[in-house]
Formats: structure tokens, sequence, C-alpha cells
């Protein structure tokens, strides 16, 4: 998802919602209240999207009018009785954002027709497609911020998960409370009505300004925080003194959790089945996803999990460089988390044959996640933390070769971020403007590793450009054309480009983008 396309989302879900039959501007000085506008715009995409003019748009309105959100019948009788000088008629006092207006009452209808549209959604994204894997865009993306999508009521940034077209976090990422009290979702799996139905706006807000997002939960199996579950509790994975295991607590001070008790297991699938039927989520992630390690328990849990949620709702792992060649019966999808890092694959035949790999072995629909990391000066990255970032982020040619990796060997989404092992927030990342362009559909096939096409470089047409991508091992290549091209790396128009080692490029057909 590109930040245009945002922009250009949200204007066009302005024009929608106008014609619905009230006044659509504030009074002067109220410019905190809500207009119609803003106000019901989810109902209308929900309810009138087919409505082609104002007077069908209002009518559509009315017939549905009990139906409506909270926000958009209040914003509609306040449009039709406009409040008296010392009247009682006060409009709420903070801002609703355009798309994800607090609501009691029924849930909204998800825009693009819930876990029934899933593949359609991942068939229907762009290229480049982008993904956030737990954190989000630090610099600000141009066009990405509007006054259609402004900070949910919970605090999610809509318009900059909108920028990816896949994002996963925690379930309290989108507002999501326990309910009665509980303090142990695992144990628990029960969350609050209005929690549900927040969560939901948040999520029709982010499926009106990107179509093709996928939405999910990173659900809590190997290892978690010591508050996840009571300190006595079996489920934990203890040692020889039957001391709870400290997995990693230097940098998430977490626990490991005993995934091979069988109890354990159906606990994890009942929670991932309990945040798949909230309608908030599209599925469910699993973090450290190596199913070489303890493979029975974690094929056993990941059918158990399949099972609870059913056929449409995906799973997917956090497999790094490795290949979950037991557990691909069920699961759709593979975070491929720190390639350039030492500990993981550094070296990008590994991470182009596992994409290959992912595409023709995963259960469909399928999807790849390629998360390429910038260098430090050490394993540890040493050294001060904010020089480091402004450095590894303005590596421009590496993200290039990860993002162009990613369009030849695969059909998936990638990122470019910061390496865990910085002592900040993982996963954060800016947005580059060689993101924003518009490559279209695939015109060729995936290209083969075993024959490069040029010159010890990869090449792969899409309707809009070609995408070349070269290896850090192979030197210079130069691709030409008939007709002039555009270089999104260098902005350059012409019909011959020189791609460096270790970089990649988008090359555009003139008259796109």
């Amino acid at each position: 998802m590109k930040s245009l396309t945002i922009a250009c989302a949200a204007a066009a879900l302005s024009i929608l919602v106008s014609g619905v039959g009230e006044a659509q501007t504030p009074a002067p000085g109220a410019g905190a209240t809500p207009t119609v506008r803003e106000a019901c715009a989810a109902d209308v995409a929900k309810f009138c999207s087919d409505a082609q003019d104002p007077e069908s748009r209002k009518k559509c309105m009315n017939a549905h009018k009990i139906e409506l959100s909270e926000g958009c019948i209040s914003a509609r009788r306040a449009a039709a009785h406009p409040a008296q000088p010392g009247g009682g008629n006060e409009a709420p006092k903070n801002p609703v954002s355009t798309a994800s207006a607090a609501v009691s009452g029924a849930p909204p209808a998800v825009v693009d027709g819930g876990l029934d549209s899933i593949p359609s959604r991942i068939a229907g994204h762009g290229f480049p497609s982008v993904f956030a894997p737990w954190n989000l865009v630090e610099n600000p993306a141009p066009n990405a911020g509007t006054s259609a999508t402004p900070l949910s009521p919970r605090g999610l940034d809509i318009a900059n998960v909108a920028l990816h077209d896949l994002f996963f976090a925690e379930w309290q990422k989108l507002g999501l409370k326990l309910a009665n009290d509980q303090k142990y979702p695992v144990l628990t799996p029960e969350f609050t009505p209005a929690s549900i139905q927040a969560a939901l706006r948040d999520r029709a807000a982010l499926l009106a300004a990107n179509p093709n997002i996928l939405i999910l939960v990173s659900v809590h199996y190997n290892a978690a925080t010591p508050n996840f579950l009571p300190p006595d509790s079996p489920y934990w994975r203890h040692d020889d003194v039957k001391s709870r295991f400290n997995a990693n607590n230097r940098e998430y001070g977490s626990y490991r959790l005993n995934f091979l008790n069988p109890d354990f297991q159906n606990k994890v699938a009942a929670l991932c089945a309990a945040l798949v039927k909230t309608g908030v989520y599209d599925g469910c992630m699993f973090d450290g996803w190596h199913d070489d390690e303890d493979s029975a328990g974690r094929v056993a849990l990941i059918r158990k999990t399949r099972e609870a949620i059913g056929e449409k709702a995906l799973i997917i792992g956090n497999v790094n460089q490795r290949l979950p060649t037991r557990s691909a019966p069920y699961l759709n999808g593979m975070y491929m988390e720190g390639f350039g890092g030492p500990n993981f694959f550094p070296d990008w035949h590994t991470a182009a044959a596992n994409l290959l790999w992912g595409e023709s072995h995963l259960r469909k629909p399928s999807l790849t996640a390629l998360e390429g990391w910038y260098l430090c000066p050490s394993q540890e990255c040493h050294g001060d933390a904010a020089q480091i970032q402004r450095r590894g982020r303005a590596d421009y040619p590496r993200m290039r070769m990860v993002t162009t990796l990613s369009l030849v060997f695969s059909n998936g989404y990638t990122v470019f971020s910061d390496p865990n092992p910085l002592p900040t927030p993982d996963h954060l990342h800016d947005w580059y403007p060689f993101w924003d362009k518009s490559l279209g559909r695939p015109a060729r096939p995936i290209a083969n590793l075993d024959h490069p096409d040029l010159s010890g470089a990869y090449t792969r047409a899409f309707e809009k450009g070609e995408v070349v991508f070269n290896p850090p091992s192979n030197h210079p290549v130069t691709v030409h054309f008939d007709q002039p091209h555009r270089s999104a790396a260098t902005g350059t128009t012409g019909q011959s480009f020189t791609v460096a080692s270790g970089d990649g490029d988008l090359v555009l057909n003139s008259a796109s983008n």
C-alpha cells in the first residue's frame, strides 16, 4: 500500500460520504465536532458503497437508519437539529476519526468481506508490498496523514498502519480488553463487547484506507513476559531446579512456555480462535516458529490451532532462515525475519531459495514476508544507537536490494527495518519513496534462481516496468530498453540503466508513476 494511495482513498471516502442529506461543514469554532461526512464514513462504505449520487446515498442511508453507528446517528441528528445558543444539544468535545468512530450495538461488517476475502486481499495487493511486524514507520510519509485518517480513539495510527499490506501485533494493539477482570488471556480468552466494537471500528478504518490489508495477531506459545501466566502455572517451562527458565531476559524479560504440554496447546489454540472470532483479526502469527525443534509438539499445536480457527483464517510463523517442512500443511505464511543478520541468514541465496519454497509449499492462500536488516558495526550493534539507526536506514542500496529480491523471487511482502540487536524497539522502519512506485501486476513468473537472466543478475517484468535484483557477489549490470524508462532509484529517464552489485532498481515505463 502506498502513501499516495492512502491519500486518494481518504479523498474518495470523503466524496463517497457527501450527499447523505445533512449539512457537511461544522459551524465556525466547532472544529472539534465530527461532521456527518466524518462520522458516517464507515457506514456509507458498509451500506451504500454502490450509491452513485448524493440523492441515492441519502435514500440508502435512510433505509439503513436503524443499523447506523451511534456516532453517525448522533452527527445526523445534530445536523438536522442544530444546537441553539444556551440549549442542551452540545456536540461531543472530542473529534472522532472518519472511519474509526467509537460505536455501540452491532459491530460493523468488515468492508472487504472478512475471512472470505482473504484470498482476494492477498492476490490484490500492489507491488512493491510492504508489511509491518509489530512496529511502524517513524519518518513522516508524504501524504500518509490526512484529516480522514488521524489517530483512532484507541490511539492507533490508522494512516501509518494502512501504509502496509500486512500488519501483525499483540492483541491489545487494536484496543481489545479482557472481560470479567480476567488477567490471563490464554486461560480465559474473553473480551469485553465494548472493546470488540471499538477494535472493529479501527479494523473498518484500516480496510477503508487499504482494502487489501491483512491484520493478524501475535499469539504467545513459546515465550512470554512473567505476567502472561500465574507464577506457579504448570504451563511455564522449568529447568532442573523447578524454576521458570529464563529464555532471553536481557532483551525481552521473557520466560519459556511449555508448548509440549497438550493442555497448553489446547489453550493456545482456543486463544487464537477466540481472537479470530471477534472479527478483528484475519488470523494468528506464531513467533520463533522453528518446527525442526520439538517438532512433534509444534505440529500438534498448529494442527489444534487450525482445527480451532477453521479453514479460512490465516496462520503464519516467524521461521527466520528455516523452512517449516513439518508444519507447512497447516501454515499459510512464512515471516522471514532477519535477512542480513549474522544470527539468521546473511546470504541472499538462502533468502531467495526460501521465498521460492514458500510460494510452492505453504497452505493456500499462501504468503511470504521478508524482513531485511541493515548492517551494524558489530554483531551486537555496539555504539551510539541513534547514529547507527540514521546511517543504517540511509543505506538505500541495501533497502533496494531487499525490496527487489522479494519482488523477483516471490509475490509477497517485504520491509527494511532496524535490526533486533539494536537497543531500541524492534522492527521500527522508515518509509521510502522507492516503495511508492506502482509496478502493477506481474507480467512474468517468478525468477528461476538457477538461471540469472541479466549477466548474473535477475529481472522480472511487471505491467508498469521491470525489476532488477543484482546480488552482492555479482558485478554491476546494465539493462537496456527500446523505449524511454525511468529509474526509481535515481529518478533519471533513459533507455539504459546500470545497477551496482548488492543493489536493485524498479525501471518504470516512462508513462507510469
